[in-house]
């Protein structure tokens, strides 16, 4: 590099680099900076995460008619739907990813809302391999999974973390709160959870914070609602499914408490599916009966209960980077049209 010697007082150097070059050092170092706050994915795990949301079936498909299919639609023929959510939340975001990656002239199957098995959102119109959706159905696992579809409901508290404290810190109490969604019919459903468990053991807080979808008999369940902050005072937080995932999952998983639940069977761009028990989460029964013992378990294992958490939180540490996730969704649609014709 070129120096220019300038000779001060009591003969000692110093070393003055020109501005341009001064300038081309400066650039370098804040790329180096960025590249390493730049969480790259190992190519095998970006394709292993395109193939699961895509869907196996669809990505070893080398073209699709789609006029074999139902919910066929195009960026101009949205259906009008009675949930005001929709829209905004589900359609108009969407509606940008297909435009942006240069797609906006095709048509493509969709199905907006929750996914669930008899839910009034689809009713008999269950995803076919090439539905856009945000969720899987609990049995058919069908769809193409994007995150874009109401991302702030299920990621602002993951980019957003609420306040937490250490897991050394906070009350031995279980706690749970969700509204009154999902089927009573449904593996591991709220209903059972709160009906067995509610004011019965002052260790485990559970209990519905709103009526919603008409469940009005089970209003004797109500108690007061809480923040994620006001939950993540507690170590222990359970999982319950509604009407598809538990909008809560992602924040408790990567949070200093440990999350208890079923089997998750819906699956979502958080790829439920991949979750070990009890390695990421303590597995539960679907009836709830084995809540007081793993209750007891955590409270004489708390080293174990540190690994599982340390695991969640690496395990959700994949989803951090945004620019990463949004390529690869980008990546996912542009494949969807290129075989979906």
């Amino acid at each position: 590099m070129k120096l220019i010697y300038t000779k001060l007082k009591k003969n000692r150097y110093i070393y003055i680099m020109e501005t341009r070059e001064l300038f081309i050092l400066i650039i370098i170092l804040l790329i180096g900076c960025f590249l390493l706050n730049r969480r790259y994915i190992p190519k095998d795990k970006y394709e292993e995460r395109l193939i699961f949301y895509l869907g196996e079936k669809l990505y070893h498909k080398k073209r699709v008619n789609i006029n074999n299919y139902s919910n066929i639609i195009d960026i101009n023929s949205f259906k009008v739907h009675e949930h005001q959510g929709i829209k905004p939340h589900f359609d108009e975001p969407l509606k940008k990813l297909i435009i942006k990656t240069g797609n906006g002239d095709k048509k493509f199957s969709y199905q907006p809302g929750d996914v669930w098995t008899g839910g009034v959102d689809i009713k008999n119109e269950m995803p076919s391999i090439i539905t856009i959706v945000k969720n899987r159905d609990r049995y058919e696992n069908k769809g193409v999974i994007l995150k874009c579809l109401d991302l702030d409901r299920h990621w602002g508290f993951y980019y957003h973390k609420p306040k937490d404290i250490s897991f050394a810190d906070k009350k031995d109490i279980i706690i749970w709160r969700g509204v009154t969604t999902g089927q009573p019919s449904n593996p591991g459903n709220r209903f059972d959870l709160v009906k067995k468990w509610y004011n019965v053991d002052p260790q485990i807080d559970v209990g519905f914070n709103k009526i919603v979808q008409d469940r009005n008999e089970y209003s004797k369940y109500l108690k007061n609602k809480q923040s994620p902050t006001q939950m993540l005072q507690n170590k222990y937080i359970l999982s319950v499914e509604g009407n598809d995932k538990d909008s809560g999952l992602n924040w408790k998983l990567n949070s200093n408490s440990l999350v208890l639940m079923p089997k998750p069977l819906s699956t979502t761009w958080l790829m439920e599916r991949k979750l070990i028990p009890n390695q990421h989460y303590v597995l539960l029964k679907n009836d709830f009966s084995d809540l007081k013992a793993k209750l007891e378990w955590c409270k004489r294992n708390q080293d174990k209960c540190k690994v599982i958490i340390q695991n969640a939180n690496k395990y959700m540490s994949q989803f951090k980077d945004e620019y990463v996730e949004k390529k690869l969704e980008e990546d996912i649609i542009k494949l969807y049209f290129e075989k979906v014709k």
